[in-house]
């Protein structure tokens, strides 16, 4: 069981954060990660991104849990030089694991920083020994590593053309993990001097009190605390033994990154100042504010539990709503999304922040602009989550996914017209998964584009071994946000001189709702290249007459939990019977899931419906079972084959 799943839940917090087995397999990243070593922003990290940060070459070798953090040197996805931080630590929690959590944290613009300030200390004139301070900090642990070329200009500049019998650099311990002055001395030639003599040095405890400009851990765009400065107080409240009083609250800019597109960056930095103004204003005394990075911003509430909380939460939601940010003669209105965490449920600031983070993944589900409490249930969701997914990220490397497939059966004539293909987990750990074990979990995620690939490639292979008929094919949310699966299932086709009138592809209900114009595109690709699409768990939400007025389908598919009271209920087959209409009219074929008794058929039959699938016309069976003839080598070109349905 993986332990510390607080802090892989922290998905969009600033840290980058990867897991990695015993064998060297990335098992998760998280979003800031993926964006660190992609250039891409919001991705939804799984199998591709797991891909993308194994192929990017971060130099990991040698962190293990027992070395401190180390600083390396890396080449980003544009080619530029960075350096990163990392660290590593292992998720047993006192228990034998084979599971490592990597944290690795960008410290490339903080040390451009560094080097804007070195023209100052030059400009400064040497000291009486040759050295020069410079303006700003670097982190600590960089301090034995940073200065090389750059701070050799700067002893030329200190020194002039005496020239340099070395460099020295002293760093000043304020505080642990903060940006830490340093303190550069050089010798001038012949002076018998020592590069990097302490003694040269002013006492180090009065040079790292004056280190401390008031500016220390201010973010500069907002004014407000950085998420170090705020980590740190946090810290220090949930540290203590005794019960602690107070709330985190995360907030997120709803869509910022859709202003930064299509706006600009300018005005995404208005929206983010106006934001930070309107915190200002709204909250209370004694509270601590601060920006975490990117459109997150943070509040430590010192007083109160959940309920006060939350009703901070909704003033916050309210002041923000209200308040337009405006630059360059554009008015932009913002909203965020907040998640709230009592601190008396976390036992460190890590927690806290993830804690509240999950709690704000919850109200950007539920609709954004809106507030959400953390609860041990979201808490569990999460471990499962991060469970299982790694779970089918492995089997998918390791050749443990196997599909099975369910006749769907024309009414009429009780024959077999094609068949669905299910995914199923078969990598020995109890219990075996099936779809709806693990898609709810994937299907928003790159795991879930992953594997809606693999499922294409092997539904084609299977058309090409001999598979009679037609094979639907389910495709999850993220798969429909992806630009270039289209032109993947239709290269597979044509690669392999497959009709693409066989493949079908179900677009779920609730996914061609919420991704209404991407769904749409897909479809008209799909359509104009012959491939038929249905809609799929037709009736699960609000929004099907809207999916229906705006996608080009070939037929849709009723959901199961209309279909198996049809017979019992008059509202249910007044549904279907409404829905048989407005598919005839349009053209359609309507498909009944779930057709699971006897009595079913022929109500269905009477109302118009002409094509199912569920167990009692057909049980499901395993893909390879029927292409290699196993168990006796069945036909599958009927039903009463398959054990399934007699009227």
């Amino acid at each position: 069981m993986i332990a510390g799943v607080a802090g892989l839940a922290a998905a969009a917090s600033s840290v980058g954060m990867l897991i990695v087995t015993a064998d060297g397999r990335v098992a998760w990243v998280n979003d800031a990660l993926v964006e660190l070593v992609t250039g891409l922003r919001n991705p939804d990290s799984a199998f591709e991104a797991r891909l993308a940060v194994a192929e990017a070459g971060l130099p990991l070798t040698g962190l293990h849990p027992s070395a401190p953090p180390a600083v390396l040197d890396w080449t980003g996805p544009d080619g530029s030089p960075r350096l990163l931080r990392a660290s590593c630590r292992d998720m047993s929690a006192g228990q034998p694991s084979e599971l490592l959590l990597f944290e690795i944290v960008d410290l490339t613009a903080e040390i451009t920083a560094f080097g804007a300030g070195l023209p100052a200390a030059s400009a400064a004139g040497p000291a009486p020994d040759g050295s020069g301070e410079p303006t700003r900090g670097v982190p600590g642990d960089l301090a034995g590593d940073l200065m090389g070329d750059v701070v050799a200009e700067l002893a030329a500049a200190v020194l002039g053309g005496a020239g340099a019998a070395g460099l020295g650099e002293t760093a000043v311990p304020t505080a642990a993990d903060e940006l830490l002055p340093t303190h550069d001395t050089a010798a001038p030639e012949g002076t018998g001097a020592a590069a990097g003599d302490p003694a040269a040095l002013a006492d180090p405890a009065a040079l790292a009190e004056q280190a401390r400009p008031d500016t220390h851990g201010i973010d500069p765009l907002t004014g407000l605390s950085t998420r170090y400065a705020l980590a740190e107080e946090l810290e220090s409240r949930v540290a203590g033994t005794e019960a602690t009083d107070g709330s985190l609250l995360i907030l997120d800019i709803d869509h910022l990154a859709d202003v930064n597109d299509l706006q600009g960056y300018s005005i995404g930095d208005a929206v983010l100042r106006a934001v930070a103004q309107a915190l200002r204003e709204e909250l209370p005394d004694g509270t601590r504010l601060g920006r975490l990075g990117g459109d997150e911003f943070a509040v430590v509430l010192p007083a109160g539990g959940g309920s006060e909380g939350l009703a901070v939460a909704e003033q916050l939601c309210a002041a923000v709503a209200a308040r337009t940010a405006a630059a360059e003669d554009v008015a932009v209105q913002a909203t965020v999304s907040i998640g709230v965490v009592p601190l008396e449920l976390a036992a460190g600031s890590e927690a806290a922040f993830a804690w509240a983070d999950l709690a704000l993944r919850e109200a950007k589900r539920s609709g954004r602009n809106r507030v959400r409490l953390f609860t041990r249930e979201q808490y569990d969701e999460a471990a499962l989550r991060v469970t299982v997914t790694s779970r089918v990220a492995a089997a998918l490397d390791n050749g443990q996914m196997s599909l099975d497939v369910l006749p769907v059966v024309d009414l009429a004539s009780r024959e077999i017209v094609g068949f669905e293909l299910l995914s199923r987990l078969r990598d020995g750990v109890w219990p075996e998964l099936g779809p709806r074990g693990f898609l709810a979990a994937a299907e928003h995620t790159d795991l879930g584009l992953h594997l809606d690939r693999w499922v294409v490639l092997r539904a084609v292979n299977a058309l090409v071994s001999g598979l009679p008929g037609r094979v639907y094919v389910n495709l999850a949310a993220r798969s429909l946000r992806d630009p270039a699966f289209g032109d993947f299932i239709l290269s597979t086709l044509r690669d392999s001189r497959v009709d693409p009138a066989r493949l079908a592809l179900e677009i779920p209900e609730g996914a061609a709702v919420a991704n209404l114009d991407a769904a749409r595109r897909l479809a008209e690709q799909l359509t104009a290249a012959g491939c038929p699409v249905l809609l799929d768990d037709f009736g699960m939400t609000s929004g099907a007459v809207i999916a229906l007025r705006n996608l080009p389908l070939w037929a849709v598919k009723i959901d199961s939990s209309l279909v198996r009271t049809v017979d019992t209920s008059a509202r249910d087959r007044a549904v279907v019977e409404a829905v048989v209409q407005i598919a005839r009219t349009a053209g359609m074929t309507v498909i009944a899931e779930g057709v699971d008794r006897a009595a079913l058929p022929q109500v269905l039959l009477d109302i118009g419906v002409t094509v199912a699938q569920g167990y009692h016309v057909g049980r499901p069976r395993r893909l390879a079972e029927l292409l290699g003839g196993g168990d006796g080598g069945d036909d599958v070109t009927t039903v009463m084959s398959l054990g399934g349905y007699r009227r």
